[in-house]
This record gives C-alpha cells, sequence and structure tokens, in this order.
C-alpha cells in the first residue's frame, strides 16, 4: 500500500515541480522582486517524497534487491535534495530578482532531472548482476 501511494505521488509531485519550474522561467522575464515560497513548497514536496520513499525502503527491505534499486535510486534522490536545495539557496541570496528566479527554475530543473533518473532506475530490468 505504502509502495503504491510512494508511487504515484511520485508522479503527482513530478508535474507538480515542472510546473513550479516553468512558472520561474517565465517570471524570470518581468521579475521585480523574488519571493522563494512557492519554489521552496516544491522542493519540500520532493522531501516529503524521497521520505516517503525511505521509508518505503526500510519497511520493505530493499536494500536487499538488486543494486539499482537498493543503492542507485536512494542515491540519486538524495543527490536530487541536495542540488535542489543548493542552488534555492544560492536563488535565496541573489540580489536580482530575474537572477533569482532563474537559479530557483534551475534548482527545481536539476532536482527533477535526478527524481527522473531515479525512477527510470528503479523502473527499468536489473542491469548489473
Amino acid at each position: 500500500m505504502l509502495s503504491a501511494i510512494h508511487t504515484w505521488s511520485g508522479y503527482l509531485v513530478f508535474l507538480i515541480v515542472l510546473a513550479t519550474s516553468i512558472t520561474a522561467y517565465s517570471q524570470a522575464k518581468y521579475a521585480r522582486e523574488f519571493t522563494s515560497g512557492r519554489y521552496v513548497l516544491a522542493l519540500v514536496l520532493l522531501d516529503v517524497q524521497v521520505l516517503l520513499g525511505f521509508v518505503v525502503y526500510v519497511t520493505g527491505r530493499f536494500w536487499e534487491a538488486n543494486p539499482e534499486t537498493a543503492y542507485v535510486h536512494p542515491a540519486l534522490a538524495l543527490a536530487a535534495l541536495g542540488s535542489g536545495h543548493m542552488l534555492m539557496r544560492a536563488a535565496k541570496a541573489t540580489t536580482n530578482a530575474a537572477d533569482a528566479h532563474r537559479l530557483a527554475g534551475k534548482a527545481l530543473i536539476v532536482a527533477i532531472v535526478l527524481i527522473t533518473a531515479a525512477i527510470g532506475v528503479a523502473s527499468a530490468p536489473p542491469f548489473i548482476n
């Protein structure tokens, strides 16, 4: 049950983060000020999704699964969170509003690319023996 929730909520979070990143880039063109609220909310959704994934990982004993699912999938998820939060911190520190929106969009895009890689690794048939 928890695994199914993790899977389906992952698709929803993906769409929300993608829409928010598109919004960030469209806001950058005419931005006079930067508020990070919606961008941070999208990253918090990713945080919750990854936390839910780690609960599934522990309760489902996925460290005993194939190496892609056991090691690569969680590593990519952690890399997504780390890079997303690092770039978001840089966006908040930027004084130019347009640059801050672009950096926030970049934070979300980098995070979503790594999350998509994590989903692909977990969904693909095993290739490491």
